[in-house]
């Protein structure tokens, strides 16, 4: 059971995410914790390419490790997300490797673990400033438009809770139940 985040469909628009509660949007874009901007003359052509999963910062602290200090950027937590990316090829087709876990590991079923990685494509363009992606993922076909903020070589959006939970089935006592969003950076390689 993917409980946390099956964010590798977020990935790519997404992964995924996988997911996020404590604080405010304002009062984390304050602490320079999430970025709050919207850039609205962006392209196709700001996207192609190969980009690498490089922070993914939560609105609340959460301890994925067991070693009782919480983190927001949640690959300070885990290493499940080292290997996400999402590849825009030029002719409207994307391809995100995305990461999966549970928390139903440990004797009492209730520990988080990494699963696998999962591979997802689909096709995506950029209208109005806006990612939009469509893809398949169980089964189901999902689109989605993202605002995604532009930078020197990154791009980020947010995932709220409603969108990952058509990813994921989160029982809501698990570390990572408080998350009400997300921030999905991603590095152009």
């Amino acid at each position: 059971m993917m409980n946390l985040m099956k964010l590798k469909a977020f990935a790519g628009l997404l992964v995924f995410g996988m997911i996020v509660s404590s604080c405010s949007k304002e009062d984390a874009a304050e602490s320079e914790v999430l970025r709050v901007s919207n850039v609205t003359a962006i392209t196709s052509n700001d996207l192609i390419g190969h980009w690498v999963l490089s922070k993914m910062i939560a609105d609340t602290a959460v301890d994925l490790n067991d070693d009782n200090l919480g983190n927001t950027n949640l690959l300070e937590e885990t290493s499940c997300f080292n290997t996400m990316s999402i590849t825009f090829n030029s002719d409207g087709t994307f391809v995100t490797n995305n990461a999966t876990m549970t928390f139903e590991s440990g004797d009492s079923q209730d520990k988080f673990s990494c699963v696998s990685d999962r591979m997802d494509s689909g096709d995506w363009e950029v209208s109005e400033g806006n990612l939009i992606l469509s893809m398949m993922v169980d089964g189901a076909t999902y689109t989605h438009s993202k605002t995604i903020n532009l930078g020197t070589g990154t791009f980020s959006f947010d995932v709220s809770k409603i969108e990952s939970d058509q990813y994921v089935n989160d029982s809501g006592d698990t570390p990572a139940s408080q998350i009400r969003i997300l921030e999905l950076e991603y590095m152009k390689v």
